[in-house]
Parts: C-alpha cells; structure tokens; sequence
C-alpha cells in the first residue's frame, strides 16, 4: 500500500516541522487553560492565603507574612500529625502493595469460575468512600458489630476498633486499604495478563517452580505497574479524608488526626474558619506530595523493568 506523500509546498520540510509546532501549540492551549483554572489559579489562591490572617468569618485580614507558619510548626500537635500522616501512608501503601499481589496471584490461575471472583473482588471500586465507610462503621461498632459479634462468638475480647487509639488508626488503615483492592487488582491483573506465557513455559522447562517463576520473572516484569501502584497510593494516602471524617473524626486523642484532617478542622472545624492557617497546612501538603514523588521517581523507578 503507497503512503499518501503531503502536498507540494514552498519551504519543504522545514515548513512542515513549523506548520506542526504551531498545530501542536494549538492543541495543546485548551488543556493548558484548564490546568491553569483548576490548578495553578487554586494552588496560587492557597499560597497567597497562607500568607494573609483571617477573621471570624474566614475573610482575608491583611498581610501576616510567615507567621502562619510560625504558628503551625510551633504547635505540639503538627509533630504528631505529621507523623500519624506518615504512620498512615506507609501502613495504607505497603497494605495496598501487599494484599493486592496476595490477591490477583491466584487469580491469575486458569481454575474453573475464576472470572467470578476476579469481578467479585475488582468490586470494591464500584462502592464510594462515604458508603463503605459507613458500612464499616457499623460493621466495627463496639459490642454490636458484625466483627465483635464474631470474635465475641469465638471466645475472643470485644476490641473498641474505633475508640481506642490502640486500635483506630490500624481500622482506618484497614478500610482505606479494601476500598482500592479493587483498582489494585485490576491494574495487576492486566500486568500479570500480559506476560509472555512462552516466557513462564520456558522458565517451567527449566526447572523452575511456580513461586522462583513468579519471584524472579513475573515480579520483575511487573515492576511497572507495581511502581505506578505506589506512587498513585501515596498520593491517595496523603489526601485519604472521608474514610477518617466518616469513622473516628481525627480521633481518638488524635490518633487518627492527618495533615488532610487537621487542614479540615482548621478551615471548616466547629468554630474555626481559620484559612489561613489551613492553607499553610494545605501548603505543606503540596509539599509533601510533590516531594515524595520525585524521591520515587529518583529512586524507586531506577529497580523498574521496562
């Protein structure tokens, strides 16, 4: 089949390469113009808020410069926000990474009613945080939940798992977890599909038994998908807020208080309207997030296999 040629015009190539820079710019423009609207505009709002005090009402009361800041980093209680934050992203990707590879590796068996559970267990992504939230409250509510019944049933201690600070962050993490298993899967079920099945039947040939296949060849061939699992869940973690506003509200004692939650009470809190302080919270949110980021991508993305 013979390529249609372009059109004969005066400049030759180097018009071409003009002519597309300019299509290029040209579609490039509206989805600038949104990113500018929805991001840049918001996060310079923000910026400029953390530098402005605010009244009762929540308006804007003159120019403080970095006493927000000040005050911020002077608070006892920034120091354990910032550590329950980090306490909760860890325990929410490492679950995430963990439970998804322990989930989708037998679901990428070729067993009889496998497509079953593979949608029965992608279906948590269909529910909303609100709703699985809920749920689960009820389900861990003291002395009259599902989960206490059960371990009551079996001879085992009733547990508080939303009023013990022992206990709370731990349950919060649980749920965040289960509410992507879903997406988790879904993503590592694509990967795992699309191995080269002569790859497996070769290692298999070889000698090598199903768990040193999946250890030293599909692992590494999935390492993709396993970096993108961690770096969106990281992200997700940083900004989890309806599965603790609906569950424990920061509490107990503020066990379960993360950076997200602590910006919350801050700005919209009973009796605060304090967004100034909530946008210097929401700055080092950015912050955080940004950083982190490109420490996975200068680290992390150096052990992937493409």
């Amino acid at each position: 089949m013979t390529l249609p040629l372009r059109p004969a015009t005066r400049g030759g190539p180097a018009r071409w390469a003009r002519a597309d820079r300019r299509l290029g710019a040209v579609l490039v423009v509206p989805a600038l113009a949104i990113t500018a609207v929805f991001v840049f505009v918001p996060l310079g709002r923000v910026l400029l808020l953390s530098l402005q005090g605010t009244d009762i009402f929540g308006r804007p009361a003159g120019w403080v410069g970095v006493r927000n800041y000040a005050t911020m980093l002077g608070d006892p209680a920034f120091l354990r926000t910032m550590l329950t934050t980090a306490a909760f992203c860890a325990a929410v990707v490492a679950g995430r990474l963990v439970v998804g590879l322990l989930v989708t590796v037998p679901l990428t068996t070729t067993l009889r009613g496998m497509p079953v559970f593979r949608a029965l267990l992608t279906s948590p992504m269909a529910m909303s945080v609100s709703a699985a939230s809920v749920a689960f409250a009820a389900m861990l509510a003291p002395g009259t939940g599902l989960v206490d019944r059960v371990l009551t049933s079996l001879g085992g201690p009733s547990i508080p798992w939303l009023t013990d600070s022992r206990w709370a962050l731990l349950s919060v993490v649980a749920v965040t977890v289960w509410g992507s298993l879903g997406f988790t899967v879904l993503l590592l079920l694509g990967a795992f599909g699309s191995i080269d099945p002569e790859v497996l039947e070769a290692a298999r040939l070889d000698g090598a038994g199903p768990l040193r296949s999946l250890w030293s060849i599909s692992l590494p061939l999935v390492t993709p998908t396993l970096f993108f699992v961690v770096v969106t869940g990281t992200v997700e973690a940083l900004t989890t807020f309806g599965q603790i506003a609906i569950l424990t509200q920061g509490g107990p004692a503020g066990s379960t208080r993360t950076l997200v939650y602590a910006l919350y009470q801050q700005a919209f809190g009973s009796g605060s309207a304090n967004f100034g302080l909530a946008s210097a919270l929401g700055v080092v949110l950015f912050v955080l997030v940004l950083g982190l980021s490109l420490l996975q991508f200068g680290v992390l993305e150096k052990r992937v296999t493409y």
